[in-house]
């Protein structure tokens, strides 16, 4: 993801719940929320919150 700041993002999609098997075209169709706070992609049905992401949380706590 390119950012207006030039920033860019890369986030490993197997370690992302909810994007693990995701095609390309998938992981490629991302919203970004007004806030600018979340990520959605709409055709994984798939939320992640940024703040969250920065502290190393790819998703739900999952039991072993």
């Amino acid at each position: 993801m390119h950012l207006n700041s030039g920033l860019e993002l890369a986030i490993p999609p197997h370690l992302v719940e909810g994007l693990t098997d995701a095609t390309p075209e998938a992981l490629n169709d991302i919203e970004v929320s007004p806030t600018g706070l979340g990520l959605h992609w709409p055709q994984l049905d798939a939320d992640l919150y940024v703040p969250a992401l920065l502290q190393g949380q790819f998703g739900s706590t999952l039991l072993s």
